[in-house]
Formats: structure tokens, sequence, C-alpha cells
């Protein structure tokens, strides 16, 4: 485990640490064969990484991407005096809640002002930078933990309140249904270090099940 990377920002140190992974629950393994490896699911970081996870709390993909497609042409470069000085209202006119805009937005003004600083979190430990993160008003567990996991590219984070990874867990595990935060987080500590590989697999293990009960429905439909 010594020669396991803290920081994943490849798709060969994924491998590396897949492989880690496999040795340590071959279930993975099993997994890696039917759908490959997953993908590094690595972003920028600073203002525009943060903005990227808030603009796709709670809805789906499809829509998350139009909305960000939208803002991030309408912001630029995402500066954080240029997005300082934005109106609640305006940012909100692209597709985004104000309580959306307004977490944007606050977390621009602290950067601009000293206050935070996203390059801070570089050079802390991951529960430390989750909860730096979450000083910011707005900004909770779940922002949190996936700008820990795809911004700073850790490799044992553990995204248990996102709720695909808690589908792919109950699938993966054969559970009656899908389990609670606490339970997430009891039945993901066999793989430290290495749970952030874990949920990139459950991830995607959760959408090739969901694709899978679409074409099966699908056919269904067609065959009435």
């Amino acid at each position: 485990m010594a020669s396991i990377p803290a920081v994943i920002n490849t798709l060969d140190e994924l491998a590396m640490c897949a492989d880690a992974l496999f040795a340590c629950d071959q279930r993975f393994q099993v997994l890696h064969e039917r759908n490959g490896l997953p993908r590094l699911r690595r972003r920028a970081g600073g203002l525009e990484g943060l903005a990227e996870i808030v603009v796709g709390q709670l809805i789906s993909i499809r829509a998350a991407d139009v909305i960000w497609a939208r803002v991030s042409q309408s912001v630029g470069q995402f500066r954080a005096s240029d997005v300082a000085a934005m109106q609640v209202d305006q940012l909100a006119g692209l597709g985004l809640t104000r309580a959306k805009a307004a977490t944007i937005i606050r977390a621009a003004q602290l950067q601009e002002n000293g206050v935070f600083s996203f390059a801070a979190l570089e050079k802390m430990d991951d529960c430390a930078a989750a909860t730096a993160l979450m000083q910011l008003k707005g900004v909770g567990r779940w922002t949190a933990d996936i700008y820990v996991l795809s911004c700073l590219g850790r490799s044992d984070v553990w995204p248990g309140g996102d709720l695909a990874v808690r589908a792919g867990l109950q699938s993966f595990e054969g559970l009656d249904k899908i389990p609670a935060i606490p339970e997430m987080n009891q039945l993901a500590d066999k793989w430290r270090p290495l749970r952030a590989v874990a949920a990139r697999y459950l991830w995607d293990h959760y959408a090739v099940q969901r694709s899978e009960n679409a074409q099966s429905m699908q056919m269904a439909r067609q065959a009435k």
C-alpha cells in the first residue's frame, strides 16, 4: 500500500490504484472486466471547479451540462474579481437557483478579499480541506467531498452522500435498500486508502445498470 499515490492525476495512476483495490476486494476486478477502467473524473480546481460542482447539485447530469455550458460561456475565465462583482439575479438568470448563484458569488468575494484560498486546500489533508470548504455558506458535505475527489484528486476521499454511489453500493453489496450515509461510511471503511477509486467503480456500475434497465424496459414495451 505504501506506493499508492495520495493524489490521482492520470489514468495510469488510476489504473495503479485500481490494481491495489482489486487486491483488497476482488469484486471490483469483476466490475473492471465488465465495464473497464472508470473515468478519471478530474476537473479544474479553484473557483471554477467549485462553481461547476455547485451547478450540478441535485439535478440531472444532462441539465447540469446545459446550465454549465451557459455559465462558463457567460463568465469566461472565472476571475474572482469578475464573479465577486456579479449580482445574484445576473448569475441566476443563466439557469441556476438563487441559492446556488449566491454560493458561487460569496465564494468569489471571500477569495477576492483574501479570506478564503483555494490554493491552500492543496496543502491540507482530505478532512481539513473538506472542512474548510464547508465553511463557505451554501457548501455542504457532498459538494466538499466531490471537490476533494475531482479537483484535488485525492485517492481516499469517500463521497458517501452521493445518491449514485449509494445506489451503486446497494447493488454491489446486494442490499435490500439504498444504505443510509452512516452505513455507507461503515461499508466503505474496508477500502481505505482507496475509497475514491471504489466510488469511481460504483458510479460506473450504477450508470451501466441504469442503461441496461432502460434498454430492457424499452425492449419490453416494443414487444407488447
